[in-house]
């Protein structure tokens, strides 16, 4: 777990195992125009855990790569639009990746940046989603092709272009609202809640 100082920007790393805290160490302080916006493996280096921060006044994304409780590296990926705010963190591009997933606060888009060693190294837009819908969180694995997890690719691919074409009015939006408990027998990737 990282805790950062609000006061003085500090960074602190507690080692957590079976639900105690076992160890703690400062890793130094980082200016307050740079907050915390995620933790993944954008090193690409096995068994690591790296910190994403983000500067709140120019959108500059930088990378501290963290091992045995120090920061040992970083590096500055670049520099994104205040409009784009985070929205989470997963393995987008493939199993074991640490992407990230930005969305426009003004439209609703989704972006997402495939990350490894240190670097963007791919963009692609995900769609656009109505601004009444929030992020509910990221799955923490890539979903297989496997048909114990999503089917075969094709109705990952499906899945995918059902979800692009998900509200914000662009003139590719085919999608209809869909009212709870009206029949939804013609949209075959939405279920209306099943109440006891």
């Amino acid at each position: 777990m990282i805790l950062r100082n609000t006061k003085t920007g500090g960074l602190e790393v507690y080692d957590i195992d079976s639900n105690q805290i076992t160890g703690a160490a400062f890793m130094g302080t980082v200016g307050l125009d740079w907050q915390i916006i995620g933790t993944g493996n954008f090193s690409s280096m096995p068994g690591e855990t790296d910190l994403m921060m983000r500067n709140t006044k120019t959108g500059g994304l930088e990378v501290y790569d963290i091992a045995n409780n120090q920061i040992t590296g970083a590096a500055f990926l670049g520099t994104v639009g205040l409009d784009w705010q985070v929205a989470g963190f997963g393995p987008v591009s493939g199993p074991s990746a640490s992407d990230m997933v930005l969305r426009n606060v003004n439209t609703g888009a989704f972006e997402v940046y495939d990350i490894a060693n240190n670097q963007i190294t791919s963009a692609a837009s995900l769609g656009q989603v109505g601004l009444d819908w929030q992020v509910g969180g990221f799955a923490a694995n890539a979903p297989t092709t496997s048909s114990a997890a999503m089917g075969d690719s094709s109705q990952v691919a499906q899945l995918v272009q059902a979800m692009a074409g998900l509200g914000g009015g662009s003139a590719a939006d085919t999608s209809d609202p869909v009212a709870l408990g009206a029949d939804i027998s013609h949209q075959p990737f939405l279920t209306a809640p099943q109440h006891a």
